[in-house]
C-alpha cells in the first residue's frame, strides 16, 4: 500500500546527483522532478543521458546495486531509497530493465511460474496469487505461451513475460527501461493500453524511451534529459516539438518531422502547431492540401499531394541493382522443428541477392531469428536446403558459411570478449585468415564507419550499451562478407546511431554487399531499405518493394504488423 497521500508527488527527487565508481562525471546531476500518482512520465534523451539510471535511482537499484556516490534526496512512495535495501523497496516499486534476458529467474521452468515467481517471495496468499498471474498473462497477450520455457521464446516474447512478471507485483510505482525495445508493433500498441489502464487505476508509470513515436501516444508527461541535467519537462505536445531536442541531437517524433519539412515546402499551415502523433499529422497535411485548392493555387496543390510520393523516391535513390549468377543465400521449402516440438519454418523459400537492402519483419515468435540462423549454418533445416554460397549448409561448416554471411544477434553479449575495440574488430578477419595488411584496412575501416575511433582502446564492456551494439556490429562488417545481418539493431539506439547505421546501409548497398535487417522499427525500414520479408506463422506471407506497395500488400502488412508512416501517408484507406 501506498504510504503517500493522494495530493503528495508518489516519486520525488531534490537535487540528486549520481556518479558511478570510477567514473569522472555524474551520470545525473541535480535532477529535481516531482511525479504524481497515476502519471505517465516519459524518460528521453540520447544514449548515456541518464534515462537508465534515473529508473535505477527510483528503484533503489542505485545506489545499492550499481555502486557510486549519490547526493540529494530520492522519495519514491514515501520511502528514501538510500535509506532502504531493494528488498524493502520491491514492494513500493518494480524495475523493467531494457535486457529481458538478464531478468529471467532461472529458478522456474515455465512462463506462468516464472511470472509468479515475484509474488511467491512475497508470500501472497496462492488465491490472489493465480488471479493477478492470469491477469498480467492476458494484459500482455502471452496466454498461450504460459507453459512454454522462459528460455524458449523468441526475445520480444521474454520482453513480454519479464514485463507481466512486474505488473503482477502491482506496486505503486513501475519504471521501464525501454520496454518496447523488441517488442513488435502490435505488441506495443497493447502495452499502451495496458499502461494507460493501470494509470488510471493510481499507478504511477516512469518509462525511458527511445521510441518517441510510442512516447507521443503513450505519455501524459515527458521529460527530456541531456548529460544527466533535465532540459525539458512538460506536455509531451510541448516538449516533444521543442528545438532543443534537435539541438542536443535527440531529435523529433517522425510525424513532427514530417510536419516541418512540409511547412517548409508550404504543405503545413502557418498557423496550425507541429503534431506528434500519426493522426494530427495527417489531418494537418489533409487541411493544408484542402487549403491549396480553395486558393486556387495548382501548384502549391501539387506540392501538397508529394507526400504521397516523394517518400517512395527515397528507395530508387541507388542504382538499379543487377542480379548476380548465383545467390549470396537461397532457401529451399525449409522447414524447422526444436526439439521441444516447436515449429518455427515451415516451407520458407527465398532468395538473397547481392547489393538487396532487405527488412525481414513479423510478429514476436514468427520466426525470424530463426531463420537468420539458418543463414550461416548455425541451424540446419529439418526439411528443405539452405544454400549458402551456392554449397548446402548440411554438407558444410558454420566457419565456411562465416566468409559469406556474417549476423550480429540481439544479444551482442554473446559476441563481444576481446579486451579492446580493436582487437574486437580485427578477431573475425584474423580468425578467417586474411593477410595482416587486409586486416589491418577491415580494422580501420569498420571502426571509421560506426566512429568508434575515440573508444578503440576502450574495453568494449566499460562502453554504453548502444555503443557496444555498435562494436558488435563493427566487428561482424570487418569480416567482409557479401551479406551482413543485422537482428534488431536499432533496439536502444538514439537518433543519431540510427542515422549513421543508416549511412552505413547505404554504403554497403552501393558496394554491392546486402543487408538484411530483422526489425521490428518499420519506419527504419522503410526509409533504410528496399525489400520487405513479412514472416507469419514460420511462413513468408509478404516479399515485396517498400516503393512497389500496392493497396493489398500494404493491408498484408498493415494486419500483421502495421504500415510505417510513409505508408500510411500514402494509402489513407488503407
Amino acid at each position: 500500500m501506498s504510504n503517500l497521500s493522494t495530493s503528495d508527488p508518489i516519486i520525488m527527487l531534490r537535487d540528486a546527483t549520481f556518479t558511478y565508481a570510477g567514473a569522472s562525471r555524474p551520470a545525473l546531476r541535480a535532477v529535481t522532478l516531482a511525479v504524481p500518482a497515476g502519471q505517465i512520465c516519459a524518460i528521453i534523451g540520447k544514449a548515456g543521458a541518464g534515462k537508465s539510471t534515473l529508473c535505477a535511482l527510483c528503484a533503489g537499484f542505485v545506489p545499492h546495486f550499481f555502486r557510486g556516490r549519490l547526493s540529494g534526496d530520492v522519495i519514491v512512495d514515501g520511502v528514501s531509497v538510500a535509506d532502504h535495501p531493494i528488498a524493502e523497496l520491491v514492494r513500493h516499486v518494480a524495475l523493467v530493465g531494457s535486457n529481458a534476458f538478464s531478468q529471467i529467474s532461472g529458478a522456474r521452468f515455465t512462463v506462468y511460474d516464472e511470472v509468479a515467481f515475484g509474488l511467491e517471495n512475497l508470500g501472497m496468499p496462492r488465491p490472489e496469487m493465480i488471479e493477478r498471474v492470469e491477469w498480467a498473462l492476458r494484459a500482455l497477450g502471452i496466454e498461450q505461451l504460459r507453459d512454454r520455457s522462459p528460455y524458449a521464446l523468441s526475445g520480444g516474447q521474454q520482453q513480454r513475460m519479464v514485463i507481466a512478471a512486474a505488473l503482477a507485483m502491482r506496486p505503486p510505482v513501475l519504471a521501464l527501461d525501454e520496454p518496447t525495445m523488441q517488442l513488435d508493433p502490435p505488441a506495443m500498441m497493447e502495452l499502451s493500453a495496458v499502461l494507460r489502464s493501470l494509470a488510471q487505476q493510481g499507478i504511477t508509470i516512469l518509462v525511458a524511451e527511445h521510441r518517441l513515436e510510442w512516447v507521443a501516444d503513450v505519455a501524459d508527461r515527458v521529460v527530456a534529459l541531456d548529460q544527466g541535467t533535465i532540459i525539458a519537462d512538460g506536455a509531451p505536445t510541448d516538449v516533444l516539438t521543442d528545438p532543443r531536442l534537435c539541438e542536443t541531437g535527440i531529435g523529433w517524433p517522425r510525424p513532427t518531422r514530417i510536419a516541418d519539412r512540409a511547412r517548409a515546402e508550404g504543405r503545413w499551415l502557418s498557423e496550425r502547431p507541429l503534431p506528434i502523433t500519426m493522426a494530427d499529422l495527417a489531418e494537418g497535411l489533409r487541411m493544408a492540401e484542402d487549403e491549396n485548392r480553395l486558393t486556387n493555387d495548382p501548384d502549391r496543390a501539387t506540392r501538397a499531394s508529394m507526400i504521397r510520393t516523394n517518400d517512395s523516391a527515397r528507395n530508387l535513390a541507388l542504382p538499379p541493382r543487377v542480379p548476380d549468377a548465383e545467390p549470396i543465400v537461397t532457401l529451399d521449402e525449409v522447414h524447422f522443428t526444436y526439439p521441444n516440438g516447436v515449429e518455427a519454418l515451415r516451407g520458407v523459400s527465398l532468395t538473397l541477392q547481392r547489393g538487396e537492402r532487405i527488412a525481414l519483419v513479423g510478429r514476436n515468435g514468427a520466426g525470424k531469428s530463426t531463420l537468420v540462423r539458418h543463414l550461416n549454418g548455425l541451424l540446419r533445416p529439418s526439411h528443405g536446403r539452405a544454400l549458402v554460397g551456392g554449397v548446402d549448409t548440411r554438407t558444410t561448416t558454420v566457419a565456411r558459411c562465416a566468409r559469406h554471411v556474417g549476423i550480429v544477434f540481439q544479444d551482442v553479449r554473446n559476441q563481444l570478449f576481446a579486451r579492446t575495440v580493436r582487437e574486437e574488430v580485427r578477431f573475425g578477419p584474423r580468425n578467417l585468415g586474411f593477410t595482416p595488411d587486409r586486416i589491418d584496412a577491415l580494422t580501420e575501416r569498420a571502426v571509421d564507419a560506426l566512429e568508434l575511433r575515440d573508444v578503440i582502446d576502450e574495453h568494449p564492456y566499460d562502453l554504453p550499451p548502444a555503443r557496444r551494439r555498435l562494436v558488435a556490429i563493427a566487428a561482424v562488417l570487418a569480416m567482409d562478407t557479401p551479406l551482413l545481418v543485422l537482428d534488431e539493431p536499432t533496439a536502444g539506439l538514439d537518433n543519431a546511431a540510427i542515422a549513421l547505421l543508416a549511412r552505413l546501409i547505404a554504403d554497403l548497398a552501393q558496394h554491392r554487399r546486402s543487408v538484411l535487417i530483422v526489425s521490428h522499427d518499420l519506419d527504419f525500414c522503410y526509409e533504410t531499405l528496399e525489400r520487405v520479408i513479412l514472416l507469419r506463422d514460420g511462413r513468408v506471407a509478404l516479399d515485396a518493394h517498400f516503393a512497389g506497395l500496392d493497396h493489398a500488400e500494404a493491408a498484408v502488412l498493415r494486419d500483421d504488423v502495421g504500415l510505417p508512416i510513409e505508408v500510411r501517408l500514402r494509402y489513407v484507406n488503407v
